[in-house]
């Protein structure tokens, strides 16, 4: 395992061929200054990006409209949608689903027990939520945003679950409570325990073979 960048790395974002992280640059007078990079998996290039191209990768080419709806635009989650549509999850649970002028078609929220998710990615035509106050991963329709399947309890196999990354028909969890990530095949839902770290891992994603996480201490290859 090797060490990309020390310190607090608040996000990985895939591109063709590479990342875009940001992370804290420095505090200063208690206001935290951000800043992004941009790693080349194919020519090996590490370089500074400028705000507007890590804005334009997570919230889709209407970025100046989509950023709107929103303050903080680190800690809000947004899917790009197959057909050009934006959904936007917040901290608190609250969710919405933008048209492609950025125009709000839908309005809701994502709770479950009175819970917010952690994380929300996109899976036929469904939304896969993680939810760290219960341990548990939770399906919904996207058409309807009704729940329909959840999976784990206090028991287990989840615990404090930040992220998810799903590549093909399978979804890698980052335990952060456990300091692994966890497999779970999203036909059969099976689950494994797919790789086990030292301290907590917060995401996790595979570009080109390149297998990426963000622990306590920074961001890393495996």
């Amino acid at each position: 395992m090797k060490q990309i960048h020390s310190g607090e790395i608040y996000e990985i974002l895939p591109i063709t061929n590479g990342i875009i992280f940001s992370y804290k640059k420095d505090d200063v007078n208690n206001k935290v200054i951000v800043a992004y990079k941009m790693i080349s998996f194919t020519g090996g290039q590490y370089t500074d990006i400028a705000k507007n191209i890590y804005l334009l990768t997570k919230f889709g080419s209407n970025y100046k409209s989509v950023t709107e709806h929103f303050e903080n635009y680190i800690t809000v989650k947004s899917l790009l949608l197959p057909n050009g549509k934006v959904f936007l999850l917040y901290p608190d649970g609250k969710a919405k689903l933008l048209d492609l002028d950025a125009s709000e078609i839908w309005s809701g929220d994502l709770l479950y027990r009175g819970a917010a998710p952690t994380d929300i990615k996109l899976h036929n035509n469904a939304l896969w939520a993680t939810y760290a106050q219960h341990n548990v991963l939770v399906k919904f329709n996207l058409n309807t945003m009704r729940a329909e399947i959840r999976l784990g309890n206090k028991k287990g196999p989840f615990n404090s679950p930040k992220d998810i990354f799903i590549e093909g028909d399978c979804a890698f969890i980052s335990n952060s409570g456990s300091n692994k990530l966890i497999q779970v095949n999203l036909n059969t839902y099976d689950v494994l325990d797919y790789e086990s770290f030292e301290e907590p891992v917060y995401q996790y994603l595979c570009v080109d073979d390149n297998k990426i996480v963000i622990l306590e201490s920074g961001l890393y290859l495996i």
